[in-house]
Order: structure tokens, then sequence, then C-alpha cells
């Protein structure tokens, strides 16, 4: 193979790595049964009320074991540069907080019905903290709001 062609070759290889990648994960969560929706992944980190991330590594490859999973049906303030406003920033700090000391005091901590998101590379699942699903603690404390498709509640009225 001469060097312009090899070099052809490994760019088609490259582009097409994260195309595998999703492909795998998502046939890996079809081929899982009805019965074995739960799974024990970790949480390495939460990244705002209604993000963590997870390592998957006992289910996937490393190069697919490290999820972002996003909170089905709930929405919580953003912050960084997803706040539209002080008070919305200061919100979802507090919603970050909130979901870290539930994590924190949880002894038992599922990942239930993952499925692949349509943003951003992210698993949209619902997380289920000692049986109990973390999407209703937050709407009931007050740092979450249901959300349904469509867009993103206003916090800064």
């Amino acid at each position: 193979m001469t060097y312009v062609k090899r070099k052809l070759f490994f760019r088609l290889i490259l582009r097409a790595t994260p195309a595998v990648g999703a492909v795998a994960l998502t046939a890996a969560f079809c081929a899982v049964p009805a019965g074995a929706a739960d799974y024990v992944w970790p949480v390495k980190q939460v990244i705002d009320g209604d993000t963590v991330a997870v390592d998957a590594s006992a289910d996937f490859p490393p190069e697919l074991s490290r999820l972002k999973v996003r909170l089905r049906g709930v929405d919580t303030p953003g912050i960084g540069r997803f706040a539209k406003c002080r008070s919305e920033r200061e919100a979802g700090q507090a919603a970050r907080a909130f979901t870290e000391m539930q994590i924190e005091q949880a002894r038992q901590i599922a990942v239930r019905n993952p499925a692949w998101g349509r943003h951003g590379g992210r698993v949209i699942a619902d997380p289920r903290l000692d049986g109990r699903s973390l999407t209703d603690t937050l709407i009931e404390s007050g740092h979450g709001r249901p959300y349904r498709r469509g867009r993103p509640v206003n916090w800064c009225r």
C-alpha cells in the first residue's frame, strides 16, 4: 500500500471509530433483556443538577465506559455558560449540591432504562437511589421541574 493510500485508509478508520462506538453502545442497550433494565454504574461526577458522569466499565469496553447520564423527565437550572441570569446560576449550583448530597447519602445507586439521547452523546435514564427516583426527589424538593420534550423551563422569571 502506498503512503497516500495508507494515509487515506487511516483517516477513514479514525472517522468511523466514533460511529462504531455509538453502534456498539446502542446494540448493547438493545441486547439487554426487558427484565434487566437496571445497571449498577458508580457515579464519578455530578456535572449539574440533572446530569451525572458514571463508570460503566462493568458493562462496556473502556472506550465507552465513561458515560454522561441525563436524568429523564426533569430539568434543573443551568450553571456556568448555560445560565441565563444570576438567579438561575445560583439555583443551578444549589440543584447540583442537592444532587451530590443525595448521591453521597445513597447506599445503592441503580441506573434504570438507559437510552441513547438526542444531544451530546448522553444517555437518558432514571437513576434510582435506594429504590427511589432521583428525578422525583429533585422535583419534590423544588430543585427541578418536570420536563417533557420541547423548550426547557425559563428559570429567570
